[in-house]
């Protein structure tokens, strides 16, 4: 249709369609490798759902019409502010994943999460270690619960 414009940059769609190609490939080799349930019981619906999400944005962006208005200088500022806490926490979550077989499972998981909540602007002092510590719990148990295989843990 003449005049229908997408919200959805070139680089956006190239990340968008990097992502899909690498769920497919993980799916193919988790499949290809081994069609036992335990093999596949976190990658396959990963991968299910990483197609759907990347499906769902691409048709959304192709259904809407509107260019976003310009932005005030203001709210770029707000826009540059999110997007180095986007950053940070991606750089968190590359310090998490090296820090998996060095400090740990469990204080890796801990301290990222415990950060990331202090991030994203939570002011009580007391409740991001509560959480990140709970969280931590859960999840290393519940890990182990699943997975046979022996994590490198620090603490629990």
């Amino acid at each position: 249709m003449p005049g229908r414009q997408s919200n959805l940059s070139l680089s956006h769609l190239a990340f968008l369609i990097l992502i899909a190609a690498a769920a497919v490939f993980l799916n193919w080799s988790a499949i290809s490798a081994s069609t036992k349930l335990y093999n596949l019981v976190v990658v396959v619906p990963v991968g299910i759902a990483l197609m759907v999400l990347v499906i769902g944005i691409i048709i959304k962006n192709l259904r809407c019409t509107d260019k976003a208005p310009a932005k005030d200088p203001v709210e770029q500022r707000a826009d540059r502010r999110t997007t180095m806490i986007d950053l940070v926490l991606l750089g968190l979550f590359a310090a998490l994943c090296f820090g998996l077989t060095t400090v740990g499972f469990d204080i890796a998981t801990f301290l990222f999460v415990w950060v990331g909540i202090v991030i994203g602007g939570e002011q009580r002092w007391w409740l991001p270690p509560l959480y990140a510590a709970l969280f931590t719990l859960l999840l290393v148990e519940g890990f182990g619960s699943l997975f046979p295989f022996p994590m490198p843990l620090l603490v629990l």
